[in-house]
């Protein structure tokens, strides 16, 4: 009985595997090549590997079996990880035409309008005028400047609030650091913190869960539809949709009334745009973009500003403080070289940030970003074509996911102690984070580049310098060293939230 079974089975194997052989060896030499990859099960794919895991640090894994260029199939998804930073090079600069446009994931259809945000707008003529339209008037240097009375007054009122609680309370910071960022938001682009404000920031920060590209709809695209009403995400995305879109039509109805207002009274010019929506409803009338700037539009960008600028830079903020806290001599130097330039202030503003140029916040900054970058698997681009890179082929349509969070803690680039705090690594300027250096790409590169950084970058340089120069900082009694531990999901939010005791420095202002 034995015999009968084994043996046959033993020679099937046999001849599967010189049928494989036989393949391989007749394969023409121009035939496709795919990246290599984990083991996969029927059905689902790779999706096993990425259960009950940090998928940053998952991937990572997984690359340094399967390399830096690496495929495993999500459902019915082809999605290639970037994990070096040869191969980002590759897909953010020689193919980046190739890469350049995103997955149409149901999130972006139902909240985003659909798909016409910066963000998941596919690549194209509309994309293009929209993304110059927004650099020129809503990203550009000028009009971060000119909300820097906004970013002054929000550090100042967690400064105060902070010196009230004493020195012996433990003061949330991850909680200051994002209500500094979601309110300086607000008021950029609402005018004023609305009473409907934490309704609104609800909805966003359930949109962006919704809109990573690992839920299980979007990984099965013939079954989108289905799935997502089976698993009740098209109900969720609708209710997003319902609360942004009433909120928003509303400010947008109260601003044109403003402007109207203000314009039947003799102002004119820049002094009629308070706010970024004020700005976007005054494009709308002006016109000649090469497309009709809808209500619908303005929506979409608002959202984007929110989505991009509020949860990742209070992230960038919290682990900033996380990481001086757990290297004394950075904090130490850092606030020296504060306290020095700004003695005697009882506030710091941006234009005493602007003259005294403090070269190593700035390195702090670059080194906090490089081990906890806002996004750590940038947002997925999609191949539009069969392309080979580092001699494999991507295939059409596949979800390209570069593993930033990877690359910028690589000893190949960062030497052996990547892992570790050290601002002094960025002293000689050869790497930025301006889209050049592709071992550190905290925004990304190329034509999907994050536009809005620099929102981001001013609202942390003015909150850093805030709480070290009126406060020295101290765990909490009987807490020895700062939890480091990330929270579950695809960001690299801290796990719990860091707490921590503040003694002023500098004398409350009269």
């Amino acid at each position: 009985m034995d015999d009968y079974f084994y043996q046959p089975l033993l020679l099937s194997v046999v001849a599967v595997a010189l049928l494989q052989l036989l393949k391989l060896a007749l394969r023409p030499a121009t035939s496709p090549r795919p990246p290599p990859g984990p083991w996969e099960l029927p059905v689902i794919g790779g999706m096993h590997h990425l259960v009950n895991v940090l998928p940053h640090r998952a991937l990572r894994d997984l690359a340094a079996v399967h390399g830096p260029l690496m495929m495993l199939r999500l459902g019915q998804t082809p999605m290639v990880v970037v994990s070096s930073k040869e191969t980002a090079r590759a897909v953010l600069k020689t193919h980046d035409t190739n890469f350049a446009t995103r997955p149409k994931l149901l999130a972006g259809e139902i909240v985003g309008y659909e798909w016409v945000d910066i963000l998941f707008a596919p690549s194209g003529d509309y994309w293009r005028k929209l993304r110059q339209l927004c650099a020129a008037e809503i990203l550009s240097s000028k009009r971060v400047l000119s909300f820097r009375h906004i970013r002054e007054d929000e550090v100042m009122l967690c400064v105060e609030e902070i010196r009230a609680a004493g020195p012996s309370t433990p003061v949330n910071i991850s909680v200051m650091f994002h209500s500094i960022t979601n309110s300086i938001v607000s008021r950029a682009a609402f005018g004023k913190k609305r009473h409907n404000a934490a309704e609104f920031l609800a909805a966003t920060k359930a949109v962006v869960g919704l809109a990573s590209g690992f839920n299980v709809p979007d990984l099965f695209p013939a079954w989108t539809r289905v799935l997502a009403g089976l698993t009740g995400m098209t109900r969720s995305l609708r209710d997003i949709h319902r609360t942004v879109d009433t909120i928003l039509q509303e400010i947008i109805d109260e601003r044109r009334a403003a402007r109207e207002a203000k314009v039947r009274s003799g102002v004119e010019g820049e002094d009629v745009d308070e706010n970024l929506v004020d700005v976007l409803v005054g494009l709308q009338e002006k016109g000649g973009f090469g497309f009709t700037l809808t209500n619908s539009i303005i929506k979409a960008v608002i959202l984007d500003m929110f989505a991009g600028g509020t949860g990742t830079s209070g992230s960038a903020m919290e682990w900033a403080m996380s990481e001086l806290m757990r290297t004394p001599a950075v904090m130490k130097k850092l606030q020296g070289q504060i306290r020095e330039a700004f003695h005697g202030k009882s506030q710091v503003t941006e234009a005493d940030l602007q003259a005294s140029n403090l070269q190593y916040l700035k390195l702090v900054i670059k080194e906090a970003l490089r081990l906890h970058p806002p996004a750590p698997m940038l947002v997925p681009r999609e191949s539009i074509e069969a392309c080979e890179v580092a001699g494999y082929t991507v295939p059409a349509k596949a979800r390209v996911v570069i593993n930033a969070w990877a690359i910028g803690r690589d000893p190949k680039y960062w030497g052996k102690h990547a892992d570790e705090f050290r601002p002094e690594r960025f002293e000689d300027g050869a790497v930025d984070f301006t889209g050049g250096s592709y071992e550190f790409l905290p925004f990304g590169s190329g034509r999907r580049m994050c536009p809005g950084f620099n929102y981001g970058l001013a609202s942390m340089e003015l909150s850093l310098v805030g709480l070290l120069y009126h406060f020295d900082w101290s765990l909490p009694e009987g807490v020895k060293e700062v939890d480091m531990e990330e929270a579950p999901g695809l960001g690299v939010r801290r796990r719990s939230p860091l707490m921590l005791c503040a003694t002023p420095f500098v004398a409350a202002t009269a």
